[in-house]
Protein backbone atom coordinates (compact mmCIF):
# COMPACT_ATOMS: atom_id res chain seq x y z
CA UNK A 1 0.00 0.00 0.00
CA UNK A 2 1.19 3.77 -0.95
CA UNK A 3 1.32 6.20 1.50
CA UNK A 4 -0.92 8.29 -0.79
CA UNK A 5 -3.22 5.43 -0.33
CA UNK A 6 -2.79 5.31 3.61
CA UNK A 7 -3.38 8.74 3.77
CA UNK A 8 -6.78 8.43 1.79
CA UNK A 9 -7.78 6.01 3.95
CA UNK A 10 -7.16 7.56 6.97
CA UNK A 11 -8.14 10.86 6.00
CA UNK A 12 -11.28 11.82 7.95
CA UNK A 13 -13.11 14.11 5.51
CA UNK A 14 -13.80 11.12 3.29
CA UNK A 15 -15.13 7.88 3.01
CA UNK A 16 -13.88 5.00 4.41
CA UNK A 17 -15.17 2.92 1.66
CA UNK A 18 -15.09 5.37 -1.48
CA UNK A 19 -11.92 7.55 -1.07
CA UNK A 20 -12.59 9.74 -3.27
CA UNK A 21 -16.27 10.98 -1.87
CA UNK A 22 -16.02 13.67 0.81
CA UNK A 23 -18.57 13.67 3.01
CA UNK A 24 -18.88 14.90 6.87
CA UNK A 25 -21.01 12.31 8.22
CA UNK A 26 -19.75 9.95 10.82
CA UNK A 27 -20.81 6.10 11.64
CA UNK A 28 -22.03 6.25 15.07
CA UNK A 29 -20.57 2.71 16.00
CA UNK A 30 -17.24 3.46 14.95
CA UNK A 31 -16.94 6.44 13.59
CA UNK A 32 -15.73 6.03 10.32
CA UNK A 33 -16.65 8.63 7.74
CA UNK A 34 -19.63 7.72 5.67
CA UNK A 35 -20.32 8.88 1.84
CA UNK A 36 -24.50 9.15 1.45
CA UNK A 37 -24.24 6.36 -0.75
CA UNK A 38 -22.80 4.32 2.37
CA UNK A 39 -25.03 5.79 4.91
CA UNK A 40 -27.45 3.37 6.65
CA UNK A 41 -30.14 5.26 9.02
CA UNK A 42 -30.12 3.31 12.48
CA UNK A 43 -32.95 4.11 15.35
CA UNK A 44 -30.27 6.29 16.25
CA UNK A 45 -27.84 7.98 13.74
CA UNK A 46 -26.57 7.05 11.16
CA UNK A 47 -24.36 3.63 10.77
CA UNK A 48 -21.91 2.03 7.80
CA UNK A 49 -22.54 -0.95 6.04
CA UNK A 50 -20.20 -3.12 8.60
CA UNK A 51 -21.39 -2.17 11.83
CA UNK A 52 -25.28 -3.11 10.28
CA UNK A 53 -24.06 -6.08 9.60
CA UNK A 54 -21.87 -6.76 12.44
CA UNK A 55 -25.37 -6.05 14.48
CA UNK A 56 -27.82 -7.48 12.46
CA UNK A 57 -25.72 -10.18 10.38
CA UNK A 58 -26.85 -8.57 7.44
CA UNK A 59 -28.84 -5.79 5.40
CA UNK A 60 -29.62 -3.89 1.76
CA UNK A 61 -29.43 -0.81 1.54
CA UNK A 62 -30.09 1.71 -1.71
CA UNK A 63 -27.32 2.73 -3.82
CA UNK A 64 -28.30 4.35 -7.26
CA UNK A 65 -31.33 2.73 -8.66
CA UNK A 66 -30.41 -0.57 -7.30
CA UNK A 67 -30.33 -2.46 -3.70
CA UNK A 68 -27.44 -4.36 -3.28
CA UNK A 69 -27.62 -6.93 -0.40
CA UNK A 70 -24.19 -6.88 2.01
CA UNK A 71 -22.21 -9.65 2.21
CA UNK A 72 -22.25 -12.25 5.50
CA UNK A 73 -20.06 -10.67 8.57
CA UNK A 74 -16.34 -10.01 8.25
CA UNK A 75 -13.88 -9.23 10.69
CA UNK A 76 -13.44 -5.44 10.95
CA UNK A 77 -9.94 -4.36 10.61
CA UNK A 78 -8.33 -2.55 12.76
CA UNK A 79 -8.65 1.31 12.87
CA UNK A 80 -6.18 3.96 12.54
CA UNK A 81 -4.94 5.82 16.01
CA UNK A 82 -7.48 8.89 15.15
CA UNK A 83 -10.20 7.15 14.09
CA UNK A 84 -10.19 5.15 17.26
CA UNK A 85 -9.72 8.23 19.52
CA UNK A 86 -12.75 10.36 17.31
CA UNK A 87 -15.19 7.02 17.68
CA UNK A 88 -14.39 6.95 21.44
CA UNK A 89 -15.13 10.43 21.39
CA UNK A 90 -18.17 10.37 19.45
CA UNK A 91 -21.28 11.67 21.97
CA UNK A 92 -23.54 8.12 22.47
CA UNK A 93 -25.68 10.43 25.17
CA UNK A 94 -26.13 14.53 25.15
CA UNK A 95 -24.56 14.87 28.51
CA UNK A 96 -21.55 16.79 27.36
CA UNK A 97 -22.63 17.62 23.81
CA UNK A 98 -23.25 20.95 22.01
CA UNK A 99 -26.90 20.57 22.32
CA UNK A 100 -27.25 20.03 25.70
CA UNK A 101 -25.02 22.85 26.73
CA UNK A 102 -27.12 25.35 24.19
CA UNK A 103 -30.42 23.76 25.80
CA UNK A 104 -28.67 24.06 29.06
CA UNK A 105 -27.49 27.67 28.86
CA UNK A 106 -30.95 28.54 27.52
CA UNK A 107 -32.98 27.48 30.69
CA UNK A 108 -30.22 29.27 33.22
CA UNK A 109 -30.71 32.19 31.20
CA UNK A 110 -34.62 32.12 30.78
CA UNK A 111 -34.62 31.30 34.89
CA UNK A 112 -32.16 34.75 35.44
CA UNK A 113 -34.67 36.56 33.00
CA UNK A 114 -37.35 35.94 34.88
CA UNK A 115 -35.84 37.99 37.74
CA UNK A 116 -33.59 40.79 35.28
CA UNK A 117 -33.27 42.37 32.49
CA UNK A 118 -29.54 42.02 32.11
CA UNK A 119 -29.34 38.85 29.98
CA UNK A 120 -31.70 40.46 27.36
CA UNK A 121 -29.69 43.72 27.91
CA UNK A 122 -26.22 41.88 26.68
CA UNK A 123 -27.18 39.10 24.61
CA UNK A 124 -30.36 39.56 22.91
CA UNK A 125 -29.86 40.92 18.85
CA UNK A 126 -31.59 44.33 19.47
CA UNK A 127 -31.55 47.75 17.28
CA UNK A 128 -30.54 51.19 18.81
CA UNK A 129 -34.26 52.85 18.89
CA UNK A 130 -35.15 50.47 21.65
CA UNK A 131 -32.86 51.67 23.79
CA UNK A 132 -32.42 48.51 25.27
CA UNK A 133 -28.62 47.57 25.07
CA UNK A 134 -25.90 49.40 27.56
CA UNK A 135 -23.66 49.69 24.74
CA UNK A 136 -24.33 51.90 21.89
CA UNK A 137 -24.67 50.45 18.15
CA UNK A 138 -26.17 46.92 19.41
CA UNK A 139 -26.34 46.26 15.64
CA UNK A 140 -22.83 45.46 15.49
CA UNK A 141 -21.97 44.04 18.33
CA UNK A 142 -21.64 40.37 15.96
CA UNK A 143 -22.00 38.16 19.48
CA UNK A 144 -25.95 39.50 19.79
CA UNK A 145 -26.36 37.11 16.33
CA UNK A 146 -25.10 34.13 18.43
CA UNK A 147 -26.21 34.56 21.64
CA UNK A 148 -29.86 35.81 20.79
CA UNK A 149 -31.23 32.27 20.48
CA UNK A 150 -30.45 31.70 24.47
CA UNK A 151 -32.45 34.41 26.05
CA UNK A 152 -36.13 35.16 26.33
CA UNK A 153 -37.17 37.77 28.67
CA UNK A 154 -36.47 41.14 29.55
CA UNK A 155 -37.28 40.76 32.97
CA UNK A 156 -40.14 39.84 34.66
CA UNK A 157 -42.20 36.21 34.40
CA UNK A 158 -45.12 35.66 31.55
CA UNK A 159 -46.78 32.89 31.37
CA UNK A 160 -47.31 32.94 27.41
CA UNK A 161 -43.46 33.33 27.21
CA UNK A 162 -42.80 30.21 29.56
CA UNK A 163 -45.02 28.10 27.74
CA UNK A 164 -43.18 29.40 24.30
CA UNK A 165 -39.77 28.91 25.84
CA UNK A 166 -41.04 25.10 26.94
CA UNK A 167 -42.52 24.07 24.02
CA UNK A 168 -38.95 25.38 22.55
CA UNK A 169 -36.89 23.60 24.71
CA UNK A 170 -38.99 20.41 23.97
CA UNK A 171 -38.53 20.38 20.22
CA UNK A 172 -34.92 21.33 20.70
CA UNK A 173 -34.56 18.61 22.68
CA UNK A 174 -36.19 16.41 19.84
CA UNK A 175 -34.28 17.62 17.11
CA UNK A 176 -30.83 18.74 18.17
CA UNK A 177 -28.76 15.77 19.77
CA UNK A 178 -29.82 13.71 17.32
CA UNK A 179 -28.57 15.81 14.14
CA UNK A 180 -25.24 16.78 16.62
CA UNK A 181 -25.19 12.65 16.87
CA UNK A 182 -25.53 12.32 13.15
CA UNK A 183 -23.60 15.51 11.54
CA UNK A 184 -20.77 15.04 14.24
CA UNK A 185 -20.17 18.51 16.53
CA UNK A 186 -18.41 21.11 14.31
CA UNK A 187 -20.50 20.57 11.61
CA UNK A 188 -23.76 20.83 14.26
CA UNK A 189 -22.35 24.01 15.73
CA UNK A 190 -22.21 25.06 11.77
CA UNK A 191 -25.27 24.97 11.22
CA UNK A 192 -26.78 25.84 14.73
CA UNK A 193 -24.53 29.30 14.23
CA UNK A 194 -25.67 29.83 10.79
CA UNK A 195 -29.53 29.45 11.51
CA UNK A 196 -28.86 32.21 14.76
CA UNK A 197 -27.29 34.68 12.78
CA UNK A 198 -29.64 34.50 9.47
CA UNK A 199 -32.96 34.15 12.06
CA UNK A 200 -32.03 36.93 14.43
CA UNK A 201 -30.62 39.70 11.48
CA UNK A 202 -34.34 39.03 9.98
CA UNK A 203 -36.23 39.63 13.38
CA UNK A 204 -33.76 42.61 13.82
CA UNK A 205 -34.57 43.82 10.54
CA UNK A 206 -38.54 43.45 10.76
CA UNK A 207 -39.26 43.69 14.62
CA UNK A 208 -36.77 45.24 16.09
CA UNK A 209 -35.13 42.74 18.22
CA UNK A 210 -34.62 38.71 18.46
CA UNK A 211 -34.52 36.43 21.26
CA UNK A 212 -35.52 32.76 21.97
CA UNK A 213 -34.37 29.48 20.29
CA UNK A 214 -36.95 29.43 17.53
CA UNK A 215 -33.95 30.41 14.82
CA UNK A 216 -32.21 27.24 15.68
CA UNK A 217 -34.83 24.84 16.46
CA UNK A 218 -36.28 25.26 12.83
CA UNK A 219 -32.58 25.23 12.00
CA UNK A 220 -32.40 21.60 13.03
CA UNK A 221 -35.49 20.85 11.52
CA UNK A 222 -34.41 22.09 7.90
CA UNK A 223 -30.97 20.42 8.35
CA UNK A 224 -32.47 17.18 9.40
CA UNK A 225 -34.80 17.36 6.43
CA UNK A 226 -31.52 17.47 4.16
CA UNK A 227 -30.09 14.76 5.87
CA UNK A 228 -33.46 12.51 5.22
CA UNK A 229 -34.81 13.76 2.26
CA UNK A 230 -33.84 10.72 0.52
CA UNK A 231 -36.02 8.54 3.15
CA UNK A 232 -39.69 9.38 2.53
CA UNK A 233 -40.71 8.65 5.87
CA UNK A 234 -38.72 9.79 7.71
CA UNK A 235 -39.09 13.42 5.60
CA UNK A 236 -42.50 13.10 6.34
CA UNK A 237 -41.65 12.73 10.29
CA UNK A 238 -39.93 16.27 9.59
CA UNK A 239 -41.84 17.73 7.85
CA UNK A 240 -44.94 17.37 10.43
CA UNK A 241 -42.77 18.76 12.88
CA UNK A 242 -42.53 22.18 10.91
CA UNK A 243 -45.75 22.63 10.39
CA UNK A 244 -46.79 21.91 14.06
CA UNK A 245 -44.42 24.64 15.00
CA UNK A 246 -45.40 27.08 12.66
CA UNK A 247 -48.82 26.65 13.59
CA UNK A 248 -48.40 27.15 17.41
CA UNK A 249 -45.86 30.04 16.36
CA UNK A 250 -48.72 31.71 14.47
CA UNK A 251 -51.28 30.59 17.35
CA UNK A 252 -48.92 32.44 19.74
CA UNK A 253 -48.71 35.75 17.44
CA UNK A 254 -46.83 35.16 14.70
CA UNK A 255 -44.25 37.58 15.58
CA UNK A 256 -41.24 35.26 15.39
CA UNK A 257 -41.76 33.82 11.64
CA UNK A 258 -39.03 36.09 10.43
CA UNK A 259 -36.71 33.81 12.77
CA UNK A 260 -38.64 30.51 11.84
CA UNK A 261 -37.96 31.49 7.72
CA UNK A 262 -34.52 32.85 8.70
CA UNK A 263 -33.35 29.68 10.38
CA UNK A 264 -34.35 27.39 8.40
CA UNK A 265 -32.75 28.83 5.36
CA UNK A 266 -29.36 29.58 7.55
CA UNK A 267 -29.36 26.04 8.89
CA UNK A 268 -30.92 24.13 5.66
CA UNK A 269 -28.83 26.08 3.66
CA UNK A 270 -25.27 25.24 4.98
CA UNK A 271 -25.88 22.09 5.44
CA UNK A 272 -26.48 21.86 1.88
CA UNK A 273 -23.56 23.64 0.46
CA UNK A 274 -21.82 21.42 2.71
CA UNK A 275 -23.44 17.99 1.56
CA UNK A 276 -23.68 18.86 -2.24
CA UNK A 277 -20.66 21.25 -2.75
CA UNK A 278 -17.87 18.60 -3.55
CA UNK A 279 -20.43 17.25 -6.35
CA UNK A 280 -19.85 20.56 -8.04
CA UNK A 281 -16.22 19.76 -7.78
CA UNK A 282 -15.93 22.77 -4.79
CA UNK A 283 -12.56 22.95 -2.65
CA UNK A 284 -13.83 21.85 0.74
CA UNK A 285 -13.24 25.40 2.13
CA UNK A 286 -15.75 26.92 -0.41
CA UNK A 287 -19.08 25.97 0.99
CA UNK A 288 -17.87 27.45 4.29
CA UNK A 289 -17.09 30.85 2.67
CA UNK A 290 -20.43 31.12 1.52
CA UNK A 291 -22.11 30.56 4.61
CA UNK A 292 -19.69 33.01 6.05
CA UNK A 293 -20.30 35.53 3.71
CA UNK A 294 -24.18 35.06 3.90
CA UNK A 295 -24.00 35.47 7.74
CA UNK A 296 -21.88 38.89 7.58
CA UNK A 297 -23.95 40.10 4.69
CA UNK A 298 -27.13 39.64 6.86
CA UNK A 299 -25.66 41.16 9.57
CA UNK A 300 -24.64 44.80 8.04
CA UNK A 301 -28.35 44.45 6.44
CA UNK A 302 -29.44 44.48 9.69
CA UNK A 303 -27.63 47.55 11.29
CA UNK A 304 -27.53 49.34 8.11
CA UNK A 305 -31.41 49.23 8.35
CA UNK A 306 -31.17 49.50 11.71
CA UNK A 307 -28.97 52.91 11.59
CA UNK A 308 -30.58 54.46 8.35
Amino acid sequence: MTDGTRALETDPSVCYRHPGRQSWILCQRCGRTVCPECQILAPVGVHCPECVAETSGGVSWRSANTVTPLAKPKRRRSRPAAQRVQSLLAPRGVSLSASSVILGSAIVLWVVGSFSSVPFRWLAAVSSPLGISPLPFPELQVWRYLTAPLVYSAGGFDLQGAVFFALSAVFFWFSAPQLERMLGTRTFLLVAGSASVVGSAAMVLTTGYSAGLTSIVFGCFAALLVTVWSEPQLRTQILVMIGINLLLSLVLGGSGLPALIGGMLGGGGALWLLRTGPDRGWKSRTPLLIVGAVCVGMILIAAFRALA
